[in-house]
């Protein structure tokens, strides 16, 4: 029979995707600011000179402002882009700095040490999956403490065998014991 497990969304937290979506909507919303006020500024110059002057451009009126139009668009574009790498660069900031100290906590684990434990601050992200490294960590160490516990009963019976009566069947208890806590580890 297979276990059912409930799905978790670690990496799609609600508030990430908000602060994520969140910001590249005022960056975009920054960018549309900045194009009308780039445009107008361009506009009034343009018109400005063509009043000014003592005669008027040879081009038709639609075209009269079509330079500043391309001008505003690429100098805009460009300031939306700035916007938006600025922008992922301090979500993916926020990301990065958890996922690294997760990193690192799993490379000691992977060493052997099961003292490692993941502390991140209390505003980072990925919170929940921290807790469930924890856990595990935690869950590890308490069945890796008792299977140490069995092999040492076992080992101090060994060495009174001669001198006690049902050691081999305490030793057997023990080591059903130290099975028993085994089956739980897929190998």
């Amino acid at each position: 029979m297979t276990q059912k497990f409930k799905r978790r969304n670690y990496f799609i937290d609600k508030v990430v995707q908000g602060r994520f979506i969140a910001g590249f909507s005022a960056a975009s919303l920054a960018g549309g600011v900045a194009a009308v006020f780039c445009f107008r500024y361009f506009a009034q110059k343009k018109l400005d000179a063509t009043l000014y002057t003592m005669r008027l451009p040879d081009v038709p009126i639609r075209n009269l402002l079509m330079g500043e139009m391309v001008m505003t668009t690429i100098l805009t574009a460009l300031f939306v882009v700035l916007l938006f790498v600025i922008t992922a660069r301090l979500v993916f900031a926020r990301i990065e700095g958890p996922l690294k100290k997760m990193a690192g906590c799993l490379a000691g684990i992977t060493a052997g040490d099961l003292r490692s434990e993941v502390k991140l601050r209390e505003q980072d992200e990925f919170q929940e999956f921290a807790e469930e490294v924890n856990n595990m960590v935690q869950t590890m160490n308490s069945r890796l403490s008792h299977l140490g516990f069995q092999a040492e009963k076992i080992g101090n019976l060994c060495n009174r065998a001669g001198e006690e009566e049902n050691v081999a069947e305490r030793i057997r208890h023990h080591l059903s014991l130290m099975k028993k806590e085994m089956q739980v580890f897929k190998l």
